[in-house]
Protein backbone atom coordinates (compact mmCIF):
# COMPACT_ATOMS: atom_id res chain seq x y z
CA UNK A 1 0.00 0.00 0.00
CA UNK A 2 2.84 2.38 0.77
CA UNK A 3 4.22 1.86 -2.73
CA UNK A 4 0.95 2.77 -4.43
CA UNK A 5 0.43 5.76 -2.14
CA UNK A 6 3.84 7.03 -3.13
CA UNK A 7 3.14 6.46 -6.82
CA UNK A 8 -0.20 8.28 -6.67
CA UNK A 9 1.40 11.13 -4.76
CA UNK A 10 4.09 11.41 -7.44
CA UNK A 11 1.50 11.37 -10.21
CA UNK A 12 -0.35 14.29 -8.57
CA UNK A 13 2.75 16.45 -8.46
CA UNK A 14 2.90 19.06 -11.20
CA UNK A 15 6.61 18.46 -11.76
CA UNK A 16 5.94 14.75 -12.42
CA UNK A 17 2.39 14.24 -13.68
CA UNK A 18 2.20 16.96 -16.35
CA UNK A 19 5.59 16.17 -17.96
CA UNK A 20 4.71 12.46 -18.07
CA UNK A 21 1.40 13.16 -19.83
CA UNK A 22 3.21 15.34 -22.36
CA UNK A 23 5.90 12.71 -22.98
CA UNK A 24 3.24 10.00 -23.38
CA UNK A 25 1.42 12.07 -26.01
CA UNK A 26 4.67 12.79 -27.83
CA UNK A 27 5.55 9.08 -27.81
CA UNK A 28 2.13 8.14 -29.20
CA UNK A 29 2.40 10.74 -31.98
CA UNK A 30 5.90 9.53 -32.86
CA UNK A 31 4.67 5.93 -33.11
CA UNK A 32 1.76 7.05 -35.32
CA UNK A 33 4.20 8.44 -37.89
CA UNK A 34 6.83 5.71 -37.52
CA UNK A 35 4.52 2.67 -37.83
CA UNK A 36 3.40 2.31 -41.46
CA UNK A 37 -0.30 1.70 -42.18
CA UNK A 38 -1.48 -1.78 -43.16
CA UNK A 39 -3.74 -2.49 -46.12
CA UNK A 40 -6.54 -5.00 -45.70
CA UNK A 41 -8.14 -7.01 -48.49
CA UNK A 42 -10.80 -9.64 -47.80
CA UNK A 43 -13.33 -11.80 -49.58
CA UNK A 44 -16.01 -14.31 -48.62
CA UNK A 45 -16.73 -17.38 -50.77
CA UNK A 46 -19.21 -20.22 -50.48
CA UNK A 47 -19.24 -23.77 -51.87
CA UNK A 48 -22.14 -24.71 -54.13
CA UNK A 49 -23.50 -28.02 -55.43
CA UNK A 50 -23.70 -28.58 -59.19
CA UNK A 51 -27.04 -27.89 -60.89
CA UNK A 52 -27.47 -31.56 -61.86
CA UNK A 53 -26.79 -32.81 -58.34
CA UNK A 54 -24.01 -34.88 -56.89
CA UNK A 55 -24.74 -38.06 -58.89
CA UNK A 56 -24.79 -38.75 -62.60
CA UNK A 57 -27.96 -40.07 -64.19
CA UNK A 58 -28.54 -43.48 -62.53
CA UNK A 59 -30.46 -44.65 -65.63
CA UNK A 60 -27.23 -44.46 -67.62
CA UNK A 61 -24.77 -46.87 -66.07
CA UNK A 62 -22.47 -46.56 -64.46
CA UNK A 63 -24.05 -43.97 -62.17
CA UNK A 64 -21.28 -42.30 -60.18
CA UNK A 65 -21.40 -39.76 -57.36
CA UNK A 66 -19.10 -37.07 -56.07
CA UNK A 67 -17.47 -38.52 -52.90
CA UNK A 68 -17.23 -35.05 -51.35
CA UNK A 69 -21.03 -34.80 -51.41
CA UNK A 70 -21.63 -38.10 -49.65
CA UNK A 71 -21.07 -36.71 -46.13
CA UNK A 72 -24.06 -35.76 -44.01
CA UNK A 73 -22.90 -32.15 -44.37
CA UNK A 74 -20.81 -32.51 -47.49
CA UNK A 75 -20.26 -28.89 -48.43
CA UNK A 76 -19.17 -27.82 -44.96
CA UNK A 77 -16.84 -30.81 -44.75
CA UNK A 78 -15.34 -29.88 -48.10
CA UNK A 79 -14.89 -26.29 -46.95
CA UNK A 80 -13.05 -27.54 -43.85
CA UNK A 81 -10.79 -29.71 -46.03
CA UNK A 82 -9.97 -26.73 -48.24
CA UNK A 83 -9.20 -24.49 -45.25
CA UNK A 84 -6.92 -27.08 -43.66
CA UNK A 85 -5.05 -27.71 -46.91
CA UNK A 86 -4.47 -23.99 -47.48
CA UNK A 87 -3.16 -23.30 -43.96
CA UNK A 88 0.21 -24.93 -44.47
CA UNK A 89 3.66 -23.35 -44.72
CA UNK A 90 4.26 -24.87 -48.16
CA UNK A 91 1.11 -23.33 -49.63
CA UNK A 92 1.82 -20.00 -47.91
CA UNK A 93 5.30 -19.92 -49.42
CA UNK A 94 3.82 -20.56 -52.88
CA UNK A 95 1.49 -17.62 -52.37
CA UNK A 96 4.35 -15.33 -51.32
CA UNK A 97 3.65 -15.37 -47.59
CA UNK A 98 6.60 -16.08 -45.28
CA UNK A 99 6.82 -16.17 -41.51
CA UNK A 100 7.40 -12.71 -39.95
CA UNK A 101 7.16 -11.22 -43.45
CA UNK A 102 5.27 -8.14 -44.68
CA UNK A 103 2.13 -10.13 -45.56
CA UNK A 104 -0.36 -11.74 -43.18
CA UNK A 105 -2.76 -14.29 -44.71
CA UNK A 106 -5.85 -15.61 -42.92
CA UNK A 107 -8.04 -18.38 -44.32
CA UNK A 108 -10.90 -19.72 -42.21
CA UNK A 109 -14.67 -20.19 -42.14
CA UNK A 110 -15.35 -16.54 -41.28
CA UNK A 111 -15.00 -16.68 -37.50
CA UNK A 112 -12.58 -13.71 -37.58
CA UNK A 113 -15.06 -11.58 -39.55
CA UNK A 114 -17.64 -9.95 -37.22
CA UNK A 115 -20.10 -9.64 -40.11
CA UNK A 116 -20.24 -13.42 -40.58
CA UNK A 117 -20.60 -14.53 -36.96
CA UNK A 118 -24.38 -14.89 -37.23
CA UNK A 119 -24.39 -17.05 -40.39
CA UNK A 120 -21.47 -19.42 -39.82
CA UNK A 121 -23.80 -22.35 -39.09
CA UNK A 122 -25.88 -21.75 -42.23
CA UNK A 123 -23.36 -22.32 -44.98
CA UNK A 124 -19.95 -23.67 -46.04
CA UNK A 125 -18.04 -20.39 -46.18
CA UNK A 126 -14.38 -19.77 -46.92
CA UNK A 127 -13.11 -16.40 -45.73
CA UNK A 128 -9.81 -14.95 -46.97
CA UNK A 129 -8.09 -11.93 -45.44
CA UNK A 130 -4.78 -10.38 -46.52
CA UNK A 131 -2.88 -7.67 -44.63
CA UNK A 132 0.22 -6.02 -46.01
CA UNK A 133 2.22 -2.79 -46.02
CA UNK A 134 1.39 -2.36 -49.71
CA UNK A 135 -2.03 -2.20 -51.35
CA UNK A 136 -0.73 -3.73 -54.58
CA UNK A 137 0.88 -6.61 -52.68
CA UNK A 138 -2.38 -7.29 -50.83
CA UNK A 139 -4.29 -7.46 -54.12
CA UNK A 140 -1.70 -9.75 -55.70
CA UNK A 141 -1.70 -12.20 -52.79
CA UNK A 142 -5.50 -12.18 -52.71
CA UNK A 143 -5.70 -13.06 -56.40
CA UNK A 144 -3.18 -15.89 -56.02
CA UNK A 145 -5.02 -17.24 -52.99
CA UNK A 146 -8.39 -17.35 -54.75
CA UNK A 147 -6.87 -19.05 -57.77
CA UNK A 148 -5.16 -21.61 -55.55
CA UNK A 149 -8.39 -22.34 -53.66
CA UNK A 150 -10.26 -23.13 -56.88
CA UNK A 151 -7.39 -25.23 -58.22
CA UNK A 152 -7.17 -27.17 -54.94
CA UNK A 153 -10.91 -27.86 -54.99
CA UNK A 154 -10.77 -29.18 -58.56
CA UNK A 155 -7.63 -31.26 -57.87
CA UNK A 156 -9.18 -33.03 -54.89
CA UNK A 157 -12.35 -33.89 -56.81
CA UNK A 158 -10.33 -35.23 -59.74
CA UNK A 159 -8.19 -37.30 -57.35
CA UNK A 160 -11.34 -38.86 -55.90
CA UNK A 161 -12.64 -39.66 -59.39
CA UNK A 162 -15.73 -37.50 -59.19
CA UNK A 163 -17.53 -36.88 -62.51
CA UNK A 164 -16.99 -33.40 -63.90
CA UNK A 165 -20.74 -32.81 -63.94
CA UNK A 166 -20.84 -33.24 -60.17
CA UNK A 167 -17.98 -30.90 -59.34
CA UNK A 168 -18.53 -28.54 -56.41
CA UNK A 169 -18.21 -24.85 -57.26
CA UNK A 170 -16.66 -21.96 -55.30
CA UNK A 171 -18.61 -18.72 -55.67
CA UNK A 172 -17.71 -15.26 -54.33
CA UNK A 173 -20.31 -13.90 -51.94
CA UNK A 174 -18.38 -10.69 -51.29
CA UNK A 175 -15.82 -10.05 -54.04
CA UNK A 176 -12.52 -8.51 -52.96
CA UNK A 177 -12.59 -4.73 -53.22
CA UNK A 178 -9.59 -2.41 -53.32
CA UNK A 179 -7.56 -2.83 -50.09
CA UNK A 180 -8.50 -0.37 -47.36
CA UNK A 181 -6.19 1.21 -44.82
CA UNK A 182 -6.22 -0.62 -41.51
CA UNK A 183 -4.72 1.28 -38.55
CA UNK A 184 -5.78 -1.07 -35.78
CA UNK A 185 -2.17 -2.13 -35.27
CA UNK A 186 -1.06 1.52 -35.22
CA UNK A 187 -3.56 2.40 -32.49
CA UNK A 188 -2.41 -0.53 -30.39
CA UNK A 189 1.23 0.50 -30.82
CA UNK A 190 0.38 4.09 -29.84
CA UNK A 191 -1.40 2.92 -26.68
CA UNK A 192 1.49 0.64 -25.79
CA UNK A 193 4.04 3.43 -26.28
CA UNK A 194 2.08 5.87 -24.12
CA UNK A 195 1.63 3.28 -21.37
CA UNK A 196 5.34 2.41 -21.45
CA UNK A 197 6.34 6.07 -21.14
CA UNK A 198 4.07 6.55 -18.12
CA UNK A 199 5.31 3.38 -16.40
CA UNK A 200 8.98 4.18 -16.97
CA UNK A 201 8.49 7.80 -15.92
CA UNK A 202 6.72 6.89 -12.68
CA UNK A 203 9.34 4.21 -11.99
CA UNK A 204 12.17 6.72 -12.43
CA UNK A 205 10.38 9.29 -10.25
CA UNK A 206 9.76 6.68 -7.56
CA UNK A 207 13.42 5.62 -7.59
CA UNK A 208 14.56 9.25 -7.23
CA UNK A 209 12.10 9.84 -4.39
CA UNK A 210 13.19 6.75 -2.47
CA UNK A 211 16.85 7.69 -2.93
CA UNK A 212 16.19 11.18 -1.58
CA UNK A 213 14.34 9.80 1.45
CA UNK A 214 17.14 7.30 2.10
CA UNK A 215 19.81 9.97 1.98
CA UNK A 216 17.80 12.26 4.25
CA UNK A 217 17.25 9.51 6.83
CA UNK A 218 20.89 8.42 6.66
CA UNK A 219 22.06 11.95 7.53
CA UNK A 220 19.86 11.89 10.66
CA UNK A 221 17.91 15.00 9.75
CA UNK A 222 14.58 13.47 8.97
CA UNK A 223 13.94 11.09 11.87
CA UNK A 224 12.50 12.55 15.15
CA UNK A 225 14.13 11.48 18.40
CA UNK A 226 12.22 8.87 20.33
CA UNK A 227 10.92 9.82 23.80
CA UNK A 228 12.43 8.18 26.84
CA UNK A 229 10.28 5.33 28.10
CA UNK A 230 10.76 6.48 31.72
CA UNK A 231 10.05 10.19 31.47
CA UNK A 232 8.24 10.46 28.12
CA UNK A 233 10.62 13.25 27.04
CA UNK A 234 13.10 13.32 24.19
CA UNK A 235 16.84 13.15 24.95
CA UNK A 236 17.23 16.86 24.23
CA UNK A 237 14.37 17.78 26.57
CA UNK A 238 15.75 15.47 29.23
CA UNK A 239 19.18 17.10 29.04
CA UNK A 240 17.57 20.53 29.33
CA UNK A 241 15.56 19.42 32.36
CA UNK A 242 18.69 18.00 34.06
CA UNK A 243 20.57 21.24 33.45
CA UNK A 244 17.68 23.24 34.93
CA UNK A 245 17.69 21.03 38.05
CA UNK A 246 21.42 21.59 38.51
CA UNK A 247 20.96 25.35 38.20
CA UNK A 248 18.20 25.30 40.83
CA UNK A 249 20.38 23.27 43.23
CA UNK A 250 23.26 25.74 42.74
CA UNK A 251 20.99 28.74 43.46
CA UNK A 252 19.59 27.08 46.60
CA UNK A 253 23.17 26.38 47.79
CA UNK A 254 24.15 30.03 47.31
CA UNK A 255 21.09 31.18 49.27
CA UNK A 256 22.03 28.90 52.23
CA UNK A 257 25.57 30.29 52.31
CA UNK A 258 24.24 33.85 52.28
CA UNK A 259 22.00 33.11 55.26
CA UNK A 260 24.91 31.61 57.22
CA UNK A 261 27.02 34.73 56.63
CA UNK A 262 24.18 36.98 57.86
CA UNK A 263 23.80 34.87 61.00
CA UNK A 264 27.50 35.13 61.81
Amino acid sequence: MEFWRTVLDLARRKRVGFPLVGLALLGAVAVFFLVPPRYLASTSMVLTTPPAGGTTDPAKPPGRSNPLLQFSDGLRTTAGILILSMNTEAVAAELGVVKDGPVELTINDGRTNPGMLGILMNGPFVYVEVRSDSADLSRAVMARTQSRLRAELIRRQETLGAPVSTFIGLVEVVPPAYPVVDRSGTWKAMGGAAFLVVVLGLGAAYAVERRRVFRHSSSGGGRPEEPSPATGATPQNRDGADQGDREEEQESGEECEGRKEQTV
